[in-house]
């Protein structure tokens, strides 16, 4: 499976301590080097950085979105990517315009929690709020009811 990931789902995942989540659901994720940029710490090794090819869809998507966002995903689109992980609303619109299947930080969760990677989505949802992490409280419904735990 082929995963990009932007940089929002890596800091949230981090400030809670559960960025290996990700290399137990996906194995490698793909990032671009914005990314990387404003992640600003080391990346654990099985994050790959790629750069992505369309410098003109890059430049183009970049008019409407933030660096990191349109390398992923120009990388995303590049790559044939399965999940491109990404949790802005703008970006999402976007990225699913463009054929691109998204997932964001809180359905990272529920995954997580459906292949029995985490055994509750609760108190991570919980975490990542008090930690400065925006989720709309109708998503956080959602999640908490597709995982049982409403």
């Amino acid at each position: 499976m082929i995963v990009v990931s932007n940089t929002s789902p890596l800091i949230g995942l981090s400030n809670i301590g559960k960025l290996e989540i990700l290399r137990e659901l996906f194995g490698e994720v793909f990032v671009p080097p914005a990314v990387v940029r404003e992640f600003g710490e080391t990346l654990p090794e099985w994050v790959v950085v790629k750069h992505p090819g369309d410098r003109p869809l890059v430049t183009a998507l970049s008019k409407l979105l933030g660096d990191d966002e349109s390398e992923a995903m120009a990388l995303a689109l590049e790559l044939g990517a399965d999940f491109l992980i990404l949790d802005d609303l703008k970006a999402r619109k976007i990225a699913k315009e463009l054929g691109i299947n998204v997932i964001g930080t809180a359905g990272i969760l529920l995954l997580a929690k459906k292949r029995g990677v985490v055994e509750e989505v609760k108190p991570l949802l919980r975490e990542l709020v008090e930690k400065g992490f925006r989720i709309a409280d109708s998503v956080i419904e959602v999640i908490l009811r597709a995982a049982g735990e409403n």
